[in-house]
């Protein structure tokens, strides 16, 4: 299992993945330190847990917005499959009345 060293709020910490996860795991810590850097810059009386806390904060806050801004979409979606069906068996329906009709006029020529 690979150790991949990190740096948040300018520590460094060793941390291991699973192979191939290195590139990913670094991405994380970079975009947290982002977070936690941005709240130490506007905020410097605060300690470095604090700091990490609050960034761990405000990165959940991010995830719950994503995962409810997907659950609508999927809603939506799931609408917009529901009609489009719906349209689809009105065609379809059109479509075998026309055949039936095609199929009458044939038989009585």
């Amino acid at each position: 299992m690979p150790t991949v060293e990190i740096t948040v709020v300018g520590r460094r910490y060793p941390v291991q993945c699973d192979e191939g996860q290195e590139g990913r795991l670094k991405r994380l810590a970079a975009y947290l330190d982002g977070k936690a850097g941005e709240i130490a810059r506007a905020s410097p009386q605060l300690g470095e847990a604090r700091v990490l806390l609050l960034a761990a904060l405000v990165v959940a806050d991010e995830l719950f917005d994503a995962y409810d801004e997907i659950q609508q979409l999927r809603g939506r979606l799931g609408q917009e499959a529901r009609a489009s069906e719906a349209d689809a068996a009105r065609v379809l329906e059109r479509v075998a009345d026309r055949l039936d009709e095609l199929a009458r006029a044939v038989g009585k020529a």
